[in-house]
């Protein structure tokens, strides 16, 4: 389903001028949320032993065995605007969060995560629950595989929570924020229109698409700090340190948020999960490397949010 053009022809037939629809249309994202509660459509399951190649290995790292999260049946997931999954074969997902958030930088983390797409009309075979550690979590309960569940997918729309967040508008310190989308008058109507359109309902277990989820502390006035915003970090520091660019003191936020948008625009958030209580699991990839299928390239973000 074309989700973008049901919302705006439902915002077009309220009057609202097709330019600004178009505008903040480029802020709604979509999201499949998956859940163990039945309802929605059946799409994979969480926990349990995957189902790897025949022949393959379980993927480790040099610590051992990574435990198994998730896996996803493409050809059963709805199909959403700006996330071009493959259209069938299964993607698994793995991940040692603790190990992978102790790395302490995103290229030492990427040791203890994995996405496996495992093509079509692929023989597969249950795997074998590998040889591991003991206790392989600081929980020394936690279990290294998982109870098994099924997961049932719903569509949701997402918008960003600095276009909601009216109450700041009228903040001193947001400035000039077109670039945030401050410069919709009808915006409050929009943002019932999709609420109105895709009611929420309770948080996902297992998401893919929408939005990145954030730790809870503010990289700018107006923004968490999310993958997102580490890469745009990352990126002005190294340009600055080339000499390619100056940044005015008083300025650095107003680039941050300017440098994380066009890093949203390069990249989606492939899957989103909460391994335990306060860990998020958080797998990002480039839309060009998703619709190439090139999953290698896809980089795990694991965050501690206490």
């Amino acid at each position: 389903m074309e989700y973008h053009g049901q919302f705006r022809r439902a915002a077009i037939e309220r009057g609202i001028p097709a330019d600004e629809v178009g505008r903040f249309a480029g802020f709604l994202r979509f999201a499949i949320w998956t859940s163990g509660r039945p309802g929605g459509v059946p799409v994979g399951r969480s926990g349990g032993l995957p189902r790897l190649p025949v022949g393959a290995s379980w993927p480790s790292s040099g610590s051992g065995p990574l435990p198994f999260i998730a896996s996803v049946d493409c050809a059963a997931l709805p199909r959403i605007d700006g996330l071009a999954l493959p259209a069938d074969g299964s993607l698994l997902f793995f991940l040692h969060h603790e190990d992978a958030y102790e790395a302490f930088s995103v290229t030492g983390e990427q040791e203890y995560a994995r996405v496996v797409h495992v093509p079509a009309g692929a023989e597969t075979v249950t795997a074998e629950e590998p040889e591991h550690a003991e206790e392989m979590f600081s929980e020394p309960e936690r279990a290294f595989v998982g109870p098994e569940r099924d997961l049932f997918a719903t569509v949701h729309a997402e918008l960003p929570g600095w276009l909601e967040d009216f109450d700041d508008y009228d903040d001193p310190r947001a400035g000039n924020q077109e670039h945030l989308g401050r410069d919709l008058p009808h915006v409050r109507e929009m943002c019932a229109l999709v609420a109105e359109l895709w009611p929420a309902g309770g948080d996902p277990g297992f998401a893919l698409g929408g939005y990145s989820r954030g730790i809870g502390e503010l990289a700018t006035d107006f923004l968490c700090t999310t993958p997102e915003t580490r890469m745009a970090e990352d990126g002005l520091e190294a340009r600055e340190k080339a000499g390619e660019l100056v940044i005015p003191p008083d300025e650095s936020n107003l680039y941050l948020e300017w440098e994380a948008l066009r890093v949203m625009r390069e990249w989606v958030p492939l899957a989103q999960f909460v391994p335990d209580d306060v860990y998020i699991g958080r797998f990002l990839i480039r839309h060009d490397d998703l619709a190439a299928g090139r999953f290698e390239r896809a980089l795990s973000f694991t965050a501690f949010t206490e």
